[in-house]
């Protein structure tokens, strides 16, 4: 997984070259002190800490953000990386986000990311005139947003559980620029959030044009697969 130079900076390194590097661990709370564990590094960027505040603490298996509130911190969901240290070899502390052990962590993140992450679109009601948001969050979602976008009457009242009526407000213009992009929420399209196809926003037996030339597409792939 890692060098020896790079797995020799640091102290208390157990290395299973073809699943993970374990390494010792803590999490700093500025009013109760240290707490201790254990810091599992996967090769596909799973991350996992076993909690060693106590020989029974059962905080195992779980998340750095899990074992960083475990450890007191109340902001770890976007602190984590800074909250957490290692040991130097020469003993002394270092962040998380200094050091190279999250590489394989970024790099899953990163490629998530890009395969689930689908940039919001607006429908306008034929009748109202109103733009209405669409989030791609799931294929359900992708499916409710195709059925929209053929349907040249759609209305506000067709979008399902009738959550959305023609006298409701529309968002306002300033909300309007945020794209869902997890990167950047004014993002105009970026690479993280621009989807040209994929099985979560794609489907067989629809025959609207993106649809079509993907599934041709991923068929003429599986032959030359085969082949």
């Amino acid at each position: 997984m890692f060098k020896e130079e790079e797995s020799a900076k640091f102290y208390g390194v157990l290395q299973n070259p073809q699943e993970f590097l374990e390494i010792d661990c803590g999490c700093t709370n500025p009013r109760y002190g240290d707490t201790p564990g254990k810091l599992r590094i996967y090769v596909e960027g799973k991350l996992e800490i076993d909690c060693t505040c106590r020989d029974d603490c059962s905080k195992v298996n779980i998340s750095p953000v899990e074992f960083a509130k475990h450890a007191g911190r109340t902001n770890a969901h976007n602190n984590w990386k800074s909250q957490i240290w290692v040991f130097r070899h020469d003993g002394h502390r270092l962040a998380l986000w200094k050091t190279c052990l999250l590489k394989y962590y970024t790099h899953t993140f990163q490629r998530h990311l890009r395969q689930v992450i689908h940039r919001d679109e607006f429908i306008r009601c034929s009748q109202c005139g109103k733009d209405r948001r669409f989030s791609f969050r799931s294929k359900e979602a992708c499916r409710i947003y195709h059925d929209a976008l053929v349907n040249n009457n759609w209305e506000c009242s067709d979008m399902p559980n009738h959550t959305l009526m023609c006298n409701d407000a529309e968002e306002r213009r300033s909300r309007k620029v945020c794209g869902g992009c997890p990167r950047d929420s004014k993002c105009e399209g970026c690479e993280k959030c621009v989807c040209f196809g994929c099985d979560e926003c794609r489907f067989d037996d629809y025959t609207c044009h993106t649809c079509v030339e993907y599934i041709i597409n991923l068929r003429n792939i599986s032959l030359l697969v085969f082949e």
